[in-house]
Parts: structure tokens; C-alpha cells; sequence
């Protein structure tokens, strides 16, 4: 049979406009999250997670899980081990006002998204298809606990909370003026002031009272080392002067929230400078340090005549943390944490 030429127009105007309104449908539902009604407006997938511990920080944090070094990570992530998952967000060369940019992406956000569905699963139920659970099953609303007594017995769960989080910068902020990563002191006293607000602000989006935030000083630098470094290839300095005085700024900004802050730089360099035969401890309870003496040495002079005035015993380069430096830092955190945050620490 053949059809007559108005009769082949009409269906092909109505397939035309069938075509379009379909299209248009579904490019609206893609833009929009779903058909009318629909409360999942992208897939996201969820995996099992412990609670998190974050470290915001600069090279020395990026290093932080370096197992070369024995990065401080490497051993937290040990330590809560079953009990927290340690994330490691460093980022090398930034300075407190480079790190502005990128906090937004490195803190969580309190906002839930919804999930599950997405736009072509929302089609097929809006259709009347059927969808799996799994599809369509929601992020846990709270943080899951386990009531096992027992790190080893404590399994992951859907929802995580940040019960950590380390702010370790200054380094590169004290770079000499001139150098790519200088930022005055005020600037830096007034970045981790933002950064501690996004957190304890209750407008932040990342609001969470909850958090326990932990900030760290610069370490001393080996002011030869680098030279020594820059003669070869070329290294930003960094006094130890300087080291020190935005240390000092960074327990300023931490008694200013009443904040727990671990003095790097002036345990570091009590090590550096103590007599030979004399050695530093930190006191495990209390994150103090007490100095012991060898008897036999203890007349010794000061160990600060080699090459590098003894700050190769813990940098590697007179800025960076080798394996001493990184399990001093170590110390020092769980020590404090210990003190701080009793409940923090790990059941055996």
C-alpha cells in the first residue's frame, strides 16, 4: 500500500516533534537532576570509610608518607590504623596564601548532596522501571560506630567524620623576601586564622565543631644546608631566625582559639644545640622535653661544630625532614594528642 504525500508529511512532522520533546525532556532532566519529583540528581558512589584524619600542609606534609623517610604519615596512619583513616593533603611549595585557594577542596563540606538514581536511573523508575537498592540506597546520616572495644574489631562504615586535622605551614612563608614562596607574617598569622575559622565558624561551610584541630610550627632550618643546596641547583633560603619567628606567630594563632600546638621548631633545636652527650626526650604524657646526660660525655663541647651544625641529624636538605626528623615530629604530635585528646587514643 502506498501512502499519499500529505499522510507521509503528518508522520514525519509528528515524528519530528515526538523527537524534540523527547530530547528536550531529557537534556532538562539531565540539567535539572531528574524528572519531576526525583530526589537523586547524580550517581555518586560511596565506599566504606573509618572516620578521617587530615593533614593540610606544605612539602614537609606531602612527604609526610614518603616510607623513604619514614614520613610521620606513615606512622600516624599506623598508629589509627582501624580507628582513622589519615589523608594526606600537602602540597609542595605553598605558602599559607596559596594554600587559600585549595582549602575549599581539602576541607569537608557540612551540605549532604543527594546521591544514588542519577538522572537515567530517575528516568527508568520515573518510566516505571525498576532500579536496585543499590542504586538508590542513601549515605549513612550519621557517623557509624562500632561497639566492639577493639581497634582490630572496629569495621569501616558509610559516613565519616573528621576528627583531625593538622595545619603544618610556615615554611615556605618564611622565605627570605624575594624568593617565589615569601609571605609577610601577618598575612601568615592571618591565613591560619581563616583556615581554623572554616572549621569553628558555625556560617563555614565547613563547619564542624567537632573537629579536633592540632597546628604545627615550621621546623629550624640548617641554614648551610641550604646554601650548600643552592650552590648545586638552586634552593629558596629560609632563616632560622625566621623559622623561628613564624613559629612563635603560629602559637600566637593557636592560644588565640585555644588551640593544641606542637612547638617543632624549638623541639627540633633543642636536639640541634644540646650538649654532646646530652641528649632530648619528649615526655610521652605531656609532650614536654626533659634532657638526660651521658656521664661520660657529658663535659663534651656543644655537637654544633660539623659541616652542617648538626641539623643533618634531622633535615635532609636544611628545610625537609629525614627519618629522625619525621619520627621526632611524631613523637611530638602523639604526644600531644595524648594530652589533648586522651580519647583519641587507640584502644590495644
Amino acid at each position: 500500500m502506498t501512502l499519499s504525500r500529505p499522510v507521509v508529511r503528518i508522520l514525519l512532522v509528528t515524528s519530528a516533534v515526538a523527537l524534540f520533546v523527547t530530547s528536550y525532556m531529557f537534556v532538562a532532566t539531565w540539567t535539572a537532576g531528574g524528572p519531576p519529583g526525583s530526589s537523586h540528581d547524580y550517581m555518586e558512589y560511596t565506599y566504606p570509610s573509618y572516620d578521617v584524619m587530615i593533614a593540610f600542609g606544605d612539602s614537609i606534609t606531602q612527604l609526610g608518607d614518603d616510607p623513604a623517610t619514614s614520613g610521620y604519615l606513615t606512622h600516624l596512619t599506623r598508629y589509627f590504623e582501624r580507628q582513622m583513616d589519615v589523608l594526606n593533603r600537602g602540597f609542595a611549595g605553598f605558602n599559607t596564601q596559596q594554600a587559600r585557594d585549595v582549602v575549599h577542596r581539602v576541607f569537608p563540606t557540612t551540605q549532604r548532596k543527594a546521591v544514588g538514581g542519577g538522572p537515567l536511573v530517575s528516568w527508568v523508575r520515573w518510566l516505571g522501571g525498576n532500579t536496585s537498592a543499590a542504586d538508590t540506597a542513601p549515605i549513612a546520616s550519621s557517623t557509624t560506630r562500632s561497639i566492639w572495644p577493639s581497634r582490630n574489631r572496629n569495621f569501616p562504615g558509610d559516613a565519616r567524620k573528621l576528627q583531625l586535622c593538622i595545619i603544618f605551614f610556615g615554611t615556605n612563608d618564611a622565605q627570605d623576601e624575594g624568593e617565589y614562596g615569601h609571605n609577610s607574617i601577618s598575612s601568615y598569622a592571618e591565613n591560619l586564622r581563616y583556615f581554623v575559622s572554616l572549621l569553628r565558624d558555625p556560617q563555614s561551610e565547613h563547619y564542624s565543631p567537632d573537629t579536633r584541630i592540632l597546628l604545627i610550627t615550621p621546623p629550624a632550618t640548617g641554614e648551610r644546608m641550604i646554601q650548600a643546596k643552592k650552590r648545586t641547583g638552586g634552593a629558596p633560603m629560609i632563616l632560622n631566625s625566621a623559622a623561628k619567628a613564624y613559629g612563635e606567630t603560629a602559637k600566637q594563632v593557636a592560644a588565640e582559639f585555644d588551640l593544641p600546638c606542637v612547638d617543632l621548631y624549638t623541639e627540633l633545636e633543642a636536639r640541634v644545640r644540646a650538649p654532646k652527650g646530652r641528649s632530648v626526650e619528649t615526655d610521652d604524657t605531656n609532650g614536654n622535653s626533659t634532657e638526660t646526660a651521658n656521664a661520660a660525655e657529658a663535659s663534651q663541647p656543644a655537637a654544633i661544630s660539623d659541616q652542617y651544625d648538626g641539623y643533618d641529624e634531622f633535615l635532609i636538605d636544611g628545610v625537609h625532614l629525614n627519618s629522625a626528623g619525621n619520627q621526632l615530629l611524631y613523637n611530638l604530635i602523639v604526644a600531644k594528642i595524648k594530652q589533648t585528646w586522651p580519647e583519641l587514643k587507640p584502644s590495644a
